[in-house]
């Protein structure tokens, strides 16, 4: 035994039977334990009582959890050993004991991974006891030695051929409706796990289950692989098909040596395939063999579409920064050995954002795509940077040309040419915009790297007034509406956008106070900006009514709940750091979150906006902007204790204090920023405020422009 009383490494003789039970035991006691230690912890907080005892039994939750683990894994190895006869067998007048060597060696469990390959083998092709045997394993238990045994056994041709074999069998009992489908379906998606949590553990180059660089090569070359062989897809099936759906039914991490070898081949291959495929994604084998969402129950049914490449993008997006950089900036500057040839020899970027946007279309517009960018984008590093405006530069162009300007108004929509026959010529319907809502699954992940990059933005804004060249960034004024006016569309995109734009201006406001620097340049300058945000998304959506209404109620809960008056913490405070740069970025960040999480709360808690509503959108910054100033000079003490005393959102303290305003209600509210208003004189301010608004609106929308050059109306002019 260890001195926490557990089995030690040495341990031990067990009882087949009662070893079993207690396995049973520990691993249902875990998930009772941490729904106790959580309704405890809600118990004691709702108190206001020390929730000690609540963590307290948290801890042993998490205990019992990683034991219940450990016992698991020694069920598994003692049946095995028992089984082949390798048990060493202990006889005492109290019974049998099967002695087990240590907690899992390496040896042990390669060699059990290399034993347990058969059984993968026999499962795939319908062994009921094999798959029974499958099981009892768990991904979480899966130690490196396991997984590196395993797949040293099986090879990379025959791992690819595993998946394969899973989803025929499937797909058969599927089209004949045979009973117990949906126990094979979880069958399945369980053998899958386990190869794929093992295809990540023994690719991995820091761990020591790697199985080095010529199992990636055979990976690479088992993928270009057509099974039956020389079939001509889509007719046959590539390994990459199966090696996408092992990639996806993997929630670890993969490793950027894996990315960067296997995955930019995977993207290469898709380049090669366009000549016989067009548009049509090459599906996974959910698509291929029409399983519709048996792989994977949290989707919808759909169509059955499916793209071999979005498992590989999700996970590129999951492991992190460095294995998404290596994905989007790989250039395939080589030929490949074998294997059809990519149709252009781009960036993966260019590629995957640009040349292959119609077939984004055709599955999940983007979204996966969109895990990978926002992932290697988002960070404050030069490359994330780099890329962050390099996505843009390509979003803005693309948008450029699939929306026209008509009558002083801009027109956009996806027509095909045949269905837009009726309305015209073929030359006019082919002139018309097609491609413009192909990647709406981007939006949201796009609007997160902005807000990342939003100083950056504001440089755009500022140097398109006195110079049309393109700065740093290398995007114009122009570049970045168009670029706007693509990701407001939608909503999401748009208030996280908005989120991340008041946060903004609440650092430079509270900055430029604490500094006692010149508020009305700082208030023209964030007023700009608001003004291409709406004005982006106002001419996006057009006049369609029930967008444009939810944008107005979204405004609404800003202002009625005063977020705009919401206090930063001492870690946030502007004037500590320069209003540019990676510190400011990155108080801008926690900000938009601190912003964001509060507003959640308010909405979780059902509680009504208190101050009156605006009327209109802009009449919605307006106001904010007069919280936001009134907040940073209220916390830097611009006002004398002594004007708080008998006022109804004043504390009684001495000397008193403005309370907080979630405790204020809708008629005290009003009254402070009534009184603040008359104390501070911002209303000079706020119309400095309304006028660069409006001002960033007019720019935005004479960068709007049709082929003779004439530009959209405005919105505040319709």
């Amino acid at each position: 035994m260890t001195k926490d009383g557990w089995l030690g490494p040495d341990t031990c003789g067990v009882k087949l039977t009662e070893f079993e039970h207690m396995t049973r035991q520990m691993t249902a006691a875990a998930p009772g334990l941490r729904r106790l230690a959580d309704e405890l912890w809600q118990a004691l907080h709702g108190a206001g009582v020390s929730t000690a005892p609540a963590m307290e039994i948290k801890r042993i939750a998490d205990w019992a959890d990683g034991a219940a683990s450990d016992l698991r894994r020694r069920t598994v190895l003692v049946h095995d050993l028992d089984r082949q006869g390798l048990a060493f067998t202990v006889c005492r007048p109290d019974g049998t004991y099967l002695k087990l060597p240590d907690r899992y060696t390496d040896q042990v469990a390669y060699a059990d991974g290399r034993r347990k390959a058969d059984t993968f083998r026999r499962a795939a092709h319908g062994d009921a006891s094999a798959q029974a045997a499958l099981r009892r394993l768990r991904p979480d238990d899966l130690t490196p030695m396991f997984a590196k045994g395993l797949l040293e056994s099986l090879g990379p041709e025959e791992l690819l051929k595993l998946p394969m074999a899973l989803s025929l069998g499937l797909a058969g009992d599927l089209n004949r409706h045979r009973p117990g489908t949906d126990a094979r379906a979880a069958d399945t998606r369980a053998v899958l796990a386990l190869l794929g949590r093992s295809l990540a553990l023994a690719t991995d180059p820091h761990g020591k289950a790697y199985l080095g660089d010529d199992y990636l090569t055979g990976l690479r070359e088992a993928g270009r692989t057509t099974f039956p062989p020389r079939a001509t897809l889509p007719n046959g099936t590539a390994g990459y098909q199966s090696l996408a759906t092992l990639i996806g039914s993997s929630d670890t991490r993969f490793s950027t040596r894996f990315i960067d070898v296997v995955g930019n081949d995977m993207v290469a291959f898709d380049s090669g395939i366009r000549k016989n495929l067009g548009e049509a994604p090459l599906p996974d084998l959910a698509g291929r063999y029409n399983l519709g969402n048996a792989l994977d129950p949290s989707k919808a049914k759909g169509d059955g579409k499916t793209d071999f490449l979005s498992p590989l993008l999700e996970a590129a997006g999951a492991s992190g920064r460095e294995a998404a950089q290596a994905l989007l900036n790989h250039h395939p500057d080589a030929p490949l050995a074998t294997g059809p040839q990519p149709t252009i020899r781009l960036t993966n970027l260019e590629y995957l954002l640009h040349d292959r946007r119609a077939t984004w279309g055709q599955t999940d517009h983007g979204a996966a795509l969109g895990t990978t960018i926002e992932a290697a984008a988002t960070g404050h590093d030069p490359e994330s940077s780099r890329l962050a405006f390099a996505i843009g530069k390509i979003l803005a162009d693309d948008a450029r040309a699939n929306v026209e300007v008509k009558d002083g108004k801009l027109k956009i929509g996806d027509k095909s040419p045949l269905a837009a026959l009726a309305g015209g010529s073929l030359s006019d319907a082919l002139a018309r915009p097609r491609h413009y809502d192909e990647l709406s699954g981007l939006r949201p992940a796009m609007a997160a790297v902005l807000v990342a990059h939003l100083d950056r933005l504001h440089d755009i804004v500022r140097l398109s007034a006195y110079d049309e060249r393109p700065g740093s960034t290398g995007l114009t004024g122009e570049d970045l509406d168009h670029l706007l006016l693509d990701v407001t569309r939608d909503a999401g995109a748009y208030e996280k956008l908005l989120m991340g734009q008041l946060a903004h201006t609440k650092l430079a406001v509270n900055g430029t106070v604490a500094r006692h620097g010149d508020l009305s340049n700082t208030i023209a300058g964030e007023g700009r900006m608001f003004g291409h945000l709406l004005e982006a998304r106002h001419q996006s959506v057009g006049a369609e009514e029930a967008r444009l209404a939810e944008d107005l109620e979204r405004m609404r809960k800003y202002v009625g709940y005063g977020l705009g008056l919401l206090p930063l913490g001492t870690d946030l405070v502007a004037s500590r750091s320069p209003a540019a740069g990676k510190a400011y970025a990155d108080a801008s960040t926690k900000t938009t979150t601190l912003m964001t999480d509060w507003l959640a709360k308010r909405l979780a808690d059902g509680s009504e906006p208190t101050i009156l509503a605006p009327t209109t959108e802009t009449g919605g910054i307006e106001r904010l902007f007069n919280q936001l100033i009134v907040s940073s000079l209220v916390s830097h003490g611009r006002i004398e204790s002594q004007d708080l005393r008998g006022r109804s959102f004043a504390t009684k303290d001495h000397p008193p204090r403005i309370r907080p305003a979630e405790s204020l209600d809708g008629a005290a509210l009003e009254s402070f920023l009534n009184w603040a208003n008359e104390k501070l004189k911002v209303d000079s301010l706020t119309e400095r405020a309304q006028l660069a608004l409006e001002n960033g609106q007019k720019v935005a929308a004479g960068n709007f422009k049709g082929p003779d050059g004439k530009s959209v109306a405005p919105s505040v002019q319709r």
